[in-house]
């Protein structure tokens, strides 16, 4: 690859985090009241974590993909170019947003959990007690808040991608 590509996935990936971290945390702040300080370190963590994830997936199904399969996936993933626009690229995508989607709320749960200084509640969980019964709304709390932060940035993300794809 020319140097000149190179340079210019290594700014859109930086550009991703970055657009990913400052809104995320924006909502992060907002729905769970936490700190700004707090919660730029909780979505810095969660998206360098599902963004070394999605590189370890891409270099695995890049090296069992067929040739065709492959060109579209380094193209999509790698130089955000599509050279048509197929039912590959649009599965790619729906399955790229859920995995991160996934990462992001199995690392904030581990995060909250490492955390937590109630050793009572670490001990309830590992003996397989249930705590108090909890609503279903409020169980559920985080994983909303995480699908609306990781919406947000993504579907920025992906509208900023296209638009320098129509401007090119």
């Amino acid at each position: 690859m020319p140097v000149r590509t190179i340079l210019r996935v290594i700014l859109l990936r930086i550009i991703r985090l970055l657009m990913s971290i400052t809104i995320e945390a924006w909502i992060f702040k907002k729905s769970f009241n936490i700190s700004p300080k707090l919660s730029v370190q909780y979505t810095m963590a969660l998206n360098l974590l599902a963004s070394a994830c999605e590189w370890m997936i891409v270099v695995n199904a890049e090296a069992i993909l067929p040739l065709k399969a492959r060109t579209q996936l380094i193209n999509y993933l790698l130089v955000e170019q599509l050279d048509t626009t197929s039912f590959v690229i649009f599965l790619l995508t729906v399955f790229n947003f859920t995995f991160l989607l996934l990462i992001k709320w199995i690392g904030f749960e581990t995060l909250r959990f490492l955390s937590s200084t109630d050793f009572t509640k670490i001990s309830k969980v590992f003996s397989g007690n249930s705590e108090d019964q909890i609503q279903m709304s409020e169980k559920y709390k985080d994983f909303r808040v995480i699908l609306l932060a990781h919406t947000f940035s993504y579907s920025l993300f992906l509208g900023l991608a296209f638009t320098l794809l129509i401007l090119k």
